[in-house]
């Protein structure tokens, strides 16, 4: 009986301290070189994905930043649009915001979580390209990947030179393959995963969210802000990113 006590007690702690870690959040701050034809000033992005049913505090970015990219996922079914709204106003209180689609974002109504946007000020990408700070040679570009468009990816890059300096944004990493294999990226970032979201030890049901560098392409798969299914995360911290991106000069092919 006293066994079986202590372990209830201890599944309990466990849950609480579970809860617990589902709702304190790391600020991830990262430097990254990314090689570039055209010089450009350093400037600092916010990247925050998958926020699901969190509000965000009023005081999440108080410092400086250049732009924030949403990677999706700032809604799901049973997320009031109320509480939406009060994110993308925190968020574009502060500074551009650019949204990429989730796959569960479609799960409210799509019309309304526009016309949010649209108050907002806050640019959809996609499948398409943007030009940053007026440069013709920097490029961010946005997959929305769960609309299941033909040929999204060549959509997306139709407006991006091979010695363009690329800041690619999906939702899910698993493109990412094809993306380094067939298109010019130098930074591709995703959420989605939750970085497994509750894990045992190295164990999890996807990998831990890191910053990587493979074939001079910087790869980052975010943890995420917010949780889904169970308010619960072990082993896998909810966090969000500031990354100051720098020129360094180009050996690509011209």
């Amino acid at each position: 009986m006293k066994l079986i006590l202590k372990f209830g007690l201890a599944a309990i702690g466990l849950l609480l301290f579970m809860f617990r870690n589902a709702h304190v959040h790391t600020l991830k701050r990262q430097t990254l070189h990314l090689e570039a034809i055209q010089p450009f000033k350093p400037f600092k992005m916010v990247f925050i994905s998958d926020i699901h049913h969190r509000v965000l505090p009023e005081n999440l970015i108080d410092f400086p930043v250049d732009f924030i990219v949403i990677g999706g996922d700032i809604a799901e079914k049973g997320v009031p649009l109320r509480k939406v709204e009060h994110n993308l106003k925190v968020l574009s209180a502060v500074a551009p915001v650019y949204f990429i689609w989730g796959n569960n974002d479609r799960e409210v109504d799509e019309m309304e979580l526009r016309r949010l946007f649209s108050r907002y000020g806050v640019h959809l990408l996609e499948n398409a390209s943007i030009e940053l700070f007026g440069n013709s040679r920097l490029k961010l570009v946005g997959l929305d990947y769960f609309a299941f468009r033909e040929n999204p990816l060549d959509t997306a890059f139709a407006g991006v030179a091979a010695d363009d300096t690329v800041i690619f944004v999906s939702h899910t990493p698993f493109i990412f393959p094809r993306v380094m294999e067939h298109y010019p990226v130098d930074f591709v970032l995703a959420g989605h995963t939750h970085g497994g979201q509750i894990r045992i030890g190295k164990w999890g049901l996807y990998k831990k969210g890191s910053l990587t560098e493979e074939n001079g392409v910087y790869r980052l798969v975010s943890n995420g802000y917010g949780t889904t299914h169970l308010p619960l995360r072990l082993g896998a911290e909810a966090e969000y990113h500031v990354l100051t991106i720098k020129p360094k000069e180009s050996t690509k092919l011209i």
